[in-house]
């Protein structure tokens, strides 16, 4: 846009492109068995940008001498399965994605068949990058290569991205459409939870809708759902459109999810799914049109892996109420809290699988309030259509039966939810945020655990990141409720969740964290405040 700065170009991608071709060399990922070369398979959701940038990260790939196969419009699943698939095995996939970013920004998500990269391997690729064009730089004497400072853009390299695509070997770059694959995949999973052949339509009588919010899960509805059977009328923005005419594409958006509610009760469906752009997030809709989000759906998801994994341990991320882990301990399954972050979430559960030979249970779900959510036995792989799917499954199973398809009326039930809840992103002064987090955090477990917070609150047992306070509310004719403070993963800010099981009981814990913050347990300054004061959300704390 007019006034923002362009931190990502073609030239970048090529040159990650390259980065990513040496970083398979250096790990040793070898050529599959008769190929010409490693392969990679690269695709994209709707945004404008994603043509020139798939072009350029292919040029890159290619002028180290791998094959290519361009998807050209795919979800982060479908370029995941690309490196596991029997009859592909890449060596790596690409999504050229921002997720559910505006749709002026671009982002690039790496797979090998071990998974999504971590922290290391990102970094090793960006260092391989810089390396790339300085070399590139110094050979071409192209000042336009050149970067003067740590915190520069980094740099377009058009020309030599151009003549290295020129120069690209006939063949190496190929066209490949994926996705028929990625739905063929979707649709024997289901027919099989289903226990119907696909081809005695096992969804037939069942009305699902969805909102692909003009992302890339279109599909969903045309090339998966409708072929097995079921009643797609009203789905809806199944067409991709890079600037996202009708509301963001995420679970997690009001607007969005107001829009899947709005879907099901017109179409009168017996289930709804919300899909963000790239599909490896999702939620549902009751037939009640109750939206199934959050804390809900992971509920909802526990509830359907606990019936074929029994005791089997629920790895979320650290926000999540304690309503939610009371129903995974009432159906016998572990809960366990672990950072924010679905590559933290999914990582945990598969250490908890690899330390498995111990005796201890097994972790089959791991999933975030965000909607990103992996099972163990799809290769932990992140995808909201396999999570949307195992729903679709049970609300079929469910139809056949002769029973209730409301998934909010029949397994969530007996989740008990928090009467208020609220979240404070306050804004951290010090350059050096990291350390400015980690002193206040300090300071307010000592605040916490000093009784300075008042006899009702006291520290949970179990903190995985920043703080975690209980808090009794029993004495206001409640019972329990929650604060956690934190770090953000990025950005130089400190995050405050609470709940209650109070209306408007958050104004009473928001009160306390602000009382913390005035205590002189932090210098004045350190951290802005003023949202506790002002009121982002249903809490308003006044000066």
């Amino acid at each position: 846009m007019a006034d923002q700065p362009l931190t990502l170009s073609p030239g970048t991608a090529f040159f990650l492109g390259q980065a990513l071709a040496d970083w398979l060399e250096a790990r040793g990922a070898p050529p599959e068995a008769g190929g010409p070369t490693r392969k990679v398979a690269l695709g994209r959701d709707p945004r404008l940008s994603g043509p020139s940038m798939e072009a350029a990260m292919a040029a890159g790939l290619a002028s180290r001498g791998l094959a290519v196969a361009t998807c050209g419009l795919a979800t982060t699943p479908a370029m995941f399965l690309a490196c596991v698939h029997p009859a592909h095995r890449f060596d790596a996939g690409v999504m050229i994605t921002a997720s559910h970013l505006p749709f002026n920004r671009q982002g690039f998500k790496f797979f090998t068949s071990d998974g999504g990269f971590e922290k290391a391997d990102i970094a090793a690729l960006l260092a391989g990058a810089t390396a790339a064009h300085a070399a590139a730089a110094a050979a071409a004497a192209d000042p336009s290569l050149v970067v003067t400072s740590a915190t520069a853009p980094p740099p377009d390299g058009v020309a030599t991205l151009v003549s290295s695509a020129l120069a690209t070997p006939p063949g190496l770059v190929t066209p490949l459409d994926f996705m028929p694959v990625y739905a063929a995949h979707l649709r024997a999973i289901i027919a099989a939870g289903i226990g119907v052949p696909e081809a005695d339509k096992p969804l037939a009588g069942v009305r699902v809708v969805v909102d692909a919010g003009n992302g890339a899960g279109g599909f969903l509805a045309t090339d998966v759902l409708a072929p097995l059977g079921a009643d797609t009328a009203g789905s809806q923005y199944l067409d991709p459109d890079g600037t996202f005419p009708n509301h963001i594409p995420n679970p997690e958006d009001a607007t969005a999810m107001r829009a899947g509610v709005a879907m099901v009760r017109s179409s009168r469906a017996d289930l709804g799914i919300v899909l963000d752009t790239d599909v490896d997030r999702s939620a549902v809709v009751a037939s009640s049109g109750e939206p199934v989000n959050g804390n809900r759906y992971i509920a909802l998801m526990a509830d359907i892996v606990l019936k074929k994994y029994p005791g089997t341990v629920v790895v979320t991320d650290s926000v999540t109420s304690d309503g939610l882990g009371d129903y995974i301990r009432a159906r016998g399954g572990v809960h366990l809290r672990f950072k924010r972050g679905y590559r933290n979430v999914i990582g945990k559960g598969i250490e908890i699988n690899g330390a498995g030979g111990g005796g201890g249970p097994r972790c089959e779900l791991m999933m975030e309030t965000s909607g990103h959510g992996a099972m163990a036995e799809n290769a932990y792989l992140d995808d909201g259509t396999y999570s949307a799917s195992q729903i679709v499954i049970a609300v079929a199973k469910a139809k056949r039966a002769g029973g209730r398809t409301d998934v909010a009326a029949g397994p969530l039930a007996d989740l008990v939810e928090p009467a208020d809840s609220v979240e404070f992103r306050l804004r951290l002064v010090d350059p050096d945020f990291q350390a400015a987090a980690a002193r206040v955090l300090a300071a307010f477990h000592d605040w916490v655990a000093g009784g300075a917070a008042g006899p009702e609150w006291s520290l949970e047992p179990e903190n995985c990141e920043g703080w975690r306070a209980r808090v009794d509310e029993a004495g206001a004719g409640g019972g329990r409720g929650w604060a956690l403070l934190r770090g953000s993963l990025h950005d130089p800010l400190l995050v405050l969740n609470a709940e209650s099981s109070l209306a408007h009981g958050t104004c009473a814990i928001v009160g306390q964290v602000l009382a913390f913050f005035e205590s002189g347990a932090v210098p004045v300054g350190e951290v802005d405040i003023d949202k506790l004061y002002d009121g982002a959300s249903a809490c308003t704390i006044r000066r």
